[in-house]
């Protein structure tokens, strides 16, 4: 298991991540257009709920362990007027990167049962998500 500190660095790269989905989804209800709209602008508001539990849960097993979670977002790059499936491929690709990140750091976690699970929960919901978004970009 990664030494506290390191682990608490992780979970707030995660946390940090997860905040910056919820502005990404957020921005993507916005500014979809089209005779889809109604529909996409839930879909997208769904996905800044699920950011939101997962970063709710995030910060407070950081806190949880001694640390101070992040209030940090990193920079989205916003290209201005977007394509829904330009859309839909920017969320596909930062939700593989958090899959990713999430599973390298579940590996960190071996002797803490409860932060296993509640990684290995976020693992399966951001697999559904990429599943998700694969079947939206399926011609």
């Amino acid at each position: 298991m990664a030494n506290l500190k390191t682990l608490i660095q992780h979970l707030n790269k995660d946390l940090e991540r997860e905040l910056t989905q919820i502005v990404r989804y957020l921005h993507h209800s916005f500014i979809v257009m089209g005779p889809s709209r109604g529909h996409l602008v839930g879909f997208f508001r769904k996905q800044v709920q699920e950011s939101m539990d997962h970063a709710i849960r995030l910060g407070e097993k950081v806190t949880a362990l001694g640390g101070h979670p992040t209030v940090s977002v990193s920079q989205i790059f916003e290209p201005g007027e977007q394509t829904l499936e330009e859309m839909l491929k920017e969320d596909l690709e930062s939700e593989e990167e958090a899959l990713r990140e999430y599973k390298k750091h579940h590996k960190e976690t071996a002797q803490d049962i409860a932060l296993r699970v509640l990684l290995e929960q976020i693992i399966f919901e951001e697999q559904t998500h990429i599943e998700e978004f694969k079947k939206y970009l399926e011609k």
